[in-house]
């Protein structure tokens, strides 16, 4: 005969849920304690350690455990060097009122910034390699690479190194000014060589004329197509054939470029040119640069500095995409629920299935949960933790309980979703509310005309001259002012709604609900037709009082 499962909780009287126990917290860089004794690896760290692997771009969501992934291999490997944002003198940059002024002339500036990047990494591996401490190990250093590198092209690269001095060995950030100063008076020097009393404020590029432009870019292009890339690229195989040992591997860590640090048009040109040096310093067989990028930055990224000519797929190898599967997302929440009780109540190993009830409507209650999440573990941090919020004093979290916290976890991650959104559709919360109301399943159609053309009105009349316009709020004022398609709008809305996640599509009778957080690539607009079906995701029901019949 079988023997009874005894639920392990009934073991310690002493268990109690209390109003500060929380598993975890929404910010990685906060989650130290969690992140140290319950990271679950589920081949990513793997793939990030492996140096003949050249996926070293963490790609995912806000919320995917991009930064838990990076703080982990920060603390398991030996030689981790942190680039912070704050710490390259990117305000520096987008200040600058010379490149300012030669972006919106169109003059390409990413030679520039290859080299800012080249230039930052390639110090700061020389410094930690050689340990360039104070101006005896610099002689050392310099004595000890000339008797290493005596050829002619090698003692030229060394020459790059000594040109500046001192001021290579400086911190990230005087570094970078340094080399952005230096370009500026060149750029400024070509042109004032031609036009003295130039001013290059942000009016001067609309008085010129056709010809003073056309010299003006010429000349300004040359100037930025001579920076020393060459050299650069002659250091990096220096660096390869200076750490040699396999046992004294580098990694640079650069996080947090999802934040708002930098003007947008040059932060993308920036991205763009660090994609292209991690690439290329995939030469350096014993270093390896690690970046963590969320997925509509880098969408932003290739989309608004495509050249011609420009193949995206190129750079698909060096993605590492982050994706979680319910089994995984389980692990990590049974994990941290172990980590808690055990901590602060009793020996025995704890899980979800000792703290939740067996069901909720039709489903399991871990099913219900994860069914209201978009496969993040930051989704099922929060909604545990509102859980608990509601059991204190409590063993088990009941049924309402957790239909409790739903209703708060859905206000939360609307919030928090247009907040995400907010560089490409600054009024996106505004927008959302035509989904109010409506059943969990719809045709496209059920949006109707005049749904659209008073939801259009109502933004045209509380909109300011200050908004921000997008795409979608342009095409909201012109639906207003009877200058753009009403069914035209409703599909651009649906497509943008499907990008977000907010909504996922079924196109065709016979195929199941497309969602963006699990199919690649974005839904075309003549995919939309009236007869789409529309599927508001779970996670949102709450927020937007949607019915579920």
């Amino acid at each position: 005969m079988p023997r009874k499962e005894v639920n392990k909780l009934h073991t310690s009287d002493k268990f109690r849920f209390n109003r500060h126990d929380r598993i975890g917290t929404a910010a990685a860089e906060q989650d130290s304690e969690f992140l140290e004794d319950c990271f679950i690896e589920t081949g990513h760290l793997e793939t990030l350690s492996n140096f003949s692997n050249v996926r070293s771009i963490v790609v995912g969501r806000t919320g995917s455990g991009k930064t838990a992934l990076l703080t982990r291999l920060s603390s398991t490997e030996d030689r981790v060097i942190t680039v912070n944002p704050e710490s390259l003198a990117l305000s520096y940059i987008s200040n600058s009122t010379i490149l300012k002024f030669f972006d919106r002339l169109e003059v390409k500036l990413d030679i520039f910034f290859k080299l800012l990047w080249r230039h930052v990494f390639v110090v700061e591996l020389i410094k930690h390699h050689f340990k360039i401490r104070n101006e005896s190990d610099k002689k050392t250093f310099r004595d000890k690479f000339r008797s290493m590198f005596s050829s002619k092209k090698e003692s030229t690269t060394l020459d790059y190194v000594e040109k500046w001095g001192s001021h290579f060995w400086e911190e990230t950030e005087y570094r970078i000014k340094e080399v952005t100063t230096n370009l500026e008076n060149d750029l400024k020097g070509s042109i004032k060589a031609r036009f003295p009393n130039f001013d290059f404020g942000a009016s001067a590029s609309r008085a010129l004329s056709q010809e003073e432009r056309a010299e003006i870019i010429d000349r300004a292009q040359h100037v930025v197509n001579k920076v020393q890339i060459r050299e650069l690229s002659e250091i990096i195989d220096m660096v390869d054939k200076s750490i040699t040992d396999p046992q004294k591997r580098y990694f640079i860590v650069i996080d947090r470029l999802d934040e708002d640090w930098i003007e947008d048009r040059l932060r993308y040109r920036l991205i763009r040119a660090l994609i292209e040096t991690v690439k290329d310093f995939h030469r350096i067989r014993n270093a390896k640069i690690v970046v963590a990028l969320r997925l509509d930055l880098l969408e932003r990224v290739f989309h608004l500095t495509r050249d011609p000519g420009f193949q995206e797929e190129k750079y698909n190898s060096l993605y590492l995409p982050i994706n979680w599967t319910k089994h995984s997302l389980v692990k990590m929440l049974d994990a941290r629920i172990g980590h808690l009780v055990k901590r602060q109540y009793t020996k025995e190993s704890v899980t979800h299935r000792d703290l939740l009830p067996p069901k909720i409507h039709n489903s399991s209650a871990i099913e219900f949960i994860l069914s209201r999440t978009i496969m993040r573990p930051r989704d099922v941090i929060m909604f545990f933790n509102y859980c608990i919020e509601n059991a204190v004093d409590r063993q088990k979290i009941t049924v309402n309980m957790i239909l409790e916290a739903e209703g708060r976890y859905s206000n939360d991650r609307l919030i928090s979703l247009t907040d995400e959104w907010m560089s490409d559709y600054p009024e996106l919360r505004f927008f959302v509310n035509i989904l109010k109301g409506r059943k969990a399943s719809f045709s496209a159609t059920e949006i109707s005309q005049d749904d659209i053309g008073e939801l259009c009105l109502r933004f045209s009349i509380n909109c300011s001259d200050s908004m921000p316009m997008d795409s979608l709020s342009r095409s909201a004022d012109s639906v207003a002012n009877d200058a753009f398609d009403i069914d035209e709008f409703r599909i651009l809305l649906l497509q943008i709604f499907y990008r977000t996640g907010l909504i996922g599509l079924k196109l065709e009778t016979f195929e199941t609900v497309r969602w963006a957080m699990v199919d690649t690539g974005n839904v075309m607009a003549r995919e939309i037709s009236d007869d789409c079906k529309i599927s508001v995701h779970p996670m949102y029901w709450r927020a937007l009082g949607i019915k579920m019949k």
